[in-house]
């Protein structure tokens, strides 16, 4: 049967060790709280054979948060998320 898959939006300005620039800090830690709440929603879901969770990362895409200088169209980055959320299955480490 196949389970549930809840898929997160997050992303990598969230990641304690990669901050280099500062700055940002409800962005920065809504995305923290979200990667936090992922991973305790994974651990019960999984726990009770009820889904699993994965964190997507759009990657740096060219919007108007980023003023247009992304390296990625959002086309490509949702198909990149889609392949992600395709590849996630039952027996799928965190992520």
């Amino acid at each position: 049967r196949q389970l549930p898959i809840l898929a997160i939006l997050t992303s990598k300005v969230a990641s304690v060790d990669d901050n280099a620039s500062g700055g940002a800090y409800a962005y920065r830690a809504s995305k923290s709280a979200c990667n936090i709440i992922a991973k305790s929603l994974y651990i019960d879901l999984r726990s009770e054979d009820r889904g699993t969770v994965v964190l997507l990362h759009p990657g740096y895409v060219k919007t108007d948060m980023t003023e247009g200088t992304g390296l990625v169209d959002a086309e490509t980055s949702v198909a990149g998320m889609l392949r992600a959320i395709e590849a996630t299955g039952p027996k799928t480490a965190f992520r």
